[in-house]
């Protein structure tokens, strides 16, 4: 019998969206920090047109090469982590197992589950995914207890069949 993560498989860009999430924060974090470099070398005695300030430049070649490599290792994280996302109904617990270096895994018993929603995010509005989001009593089902990166109509399937079982 199939599990749920091949009949209600990820849909394949979900790994470029996460890689985009993570381009604008890595962008933020870039610019803070490039702030307060820039800030410090403006007020220390080496002269602004120095040849380490050039290392921060925004239009270095350095500084587009990491960014480009820094967002393939990170599209190849995404497609491993797809890869090895696994999510089913066994029985009657909700098992959800994610993760490559560290793996995190969570089983849900159906008659713990409160509430059952999907929601978007922009990018997934952009890219067309849904995430499922399944809410308990305990801690990690706020963290753990999603299953992201499903088309619309899947994700209505899960959450129906997830209220279903909740409800028998």
């Amino acid at each position: 019998m199939a599990t749920w993560r091949e009949t209600y498989p990820l849909e394949k860009t979900k790994p470029l969206k996460k890689t985009i999430e993570s381009l604008f924060a890595y962008i933020l974090i870039f610019l803070f920090f490039y702030a307060i470099v820039y800030m410090a070398f403006m007020n220390s005695s080496i002269s602004a047109d120095s040849s380490n300030l050039k290392l921060f430049s925004l239009n270095s070649p350095w500084l587009l090469i990491a960014i480009f490599a820094v967002m393939v290792l990170k599209y190849i994280y995404e497609v491993f982590y797809m890869k090895y996302y696994f999510y089913d109904l066994e029985g009657k617990t909700l098992a959800i197992k994610k993760g490559v270096f560290s793996k995190n895994e969570i089983s849900l018993p159906v008659n713990r589950i409160q509430d059952v929603y999907v929601d978007q995010d922009i990018l997934d509005r952009i890219f067309g995914l849904y995430d499922v989001h399944v809410s308990s009593a305990t801690n990690d089902s706020a963290f753990l207890s999603h299953i992201d990166g499903i088309n619309k109509i899947n994700s209505e399937k899960l959450k129906g069949l997830l209220l279903q079982a909740v409800h028998k």
